[in-house]
């Protein structure tokens, strides 16, 4: 569990798919709501679609941003965190699907429905970087595509029920990560 780390920087060696398969079978083995299956994994394996991807995501981002008034400085520096994903030698984009969600027919209960298999979708994503961490990878998971769902749904080919649930980059970490400052329990604690 805790080998598993943010890495945002990776070497060239190439990524062997059938350990990025052994993270997604961990993955599935989250809990979900009602005995659903609310995952999807999209791995990227084509450098075209990879590009396409990448390159309408970039754009779709930019266009938020020259909307919200930004200057084209500080527009080109939110973007460059994005290369995380560029220069990344594999790249996963995990779903959501609704499969199995029960319709209540009113806003609250309706929205905690969805809220369910959001939580079930991240106990996924984390069941998914922690056994990239244990295939010795990196991996750095990046909410960019839930700015832009449908974008990625074109880019990939996807269902319009296939929710894009982030972007996860995968490869051999470049160099150690640092120490990750210690936290106690405690702070995260409250007792009744």
């Amino acid at each position: 569990m805790t080998q598993r780390r943010t890495v945002r920087a990776f070497t060239d060696d190439p990524v062997d798919p059938g350990a990025v398969r052994r993270a997604v079978a961990a993955a599935v083995t989250a809990p979900a709501p009602h005995h659903t299956t609310p995952w999807r994994f999209v791995l990227v394996e084509s450098p075209r679609t990879r590009t396409r991807l990448l390159d309408a995501m970039r754009e779709a981002w930019i266009a938020d941003l020259r909307r919200d008034g930004r200057p084209e400085e500080s527009i080109a520096r939110r973007v460059r965190r994005g290369d995380v994903l560029r220069n990344a030698p594999y790249l996963v984009v995990p779903c959501l699907v609704m499969d199995g969600s029960h319709t209540y027919g009113d806003a609250r209960r309706d929205g905690a429905e969805r809220e369910m298999f959001v939580v079930a979708a991240g106990a996924g994503v984390q069941n998914f970087l922690v056994a990239l961490a244990g295939e010795r990878l990196g991996s750095a998971w990046v909410s960019s595509t839930m700015f832009c769902r449908d974008v990625v749904r074109d880019a990939l080919d996807l269902p319009v029920d296939w929710d894009p649930m982030g972007a996860v980059a995968v490869g051999h970490p470049a160099e150690d990560p640092r120490p990750r400052p210690e936290r106690t329990a405690d702070a995260f604690i409250a007792v009744r």
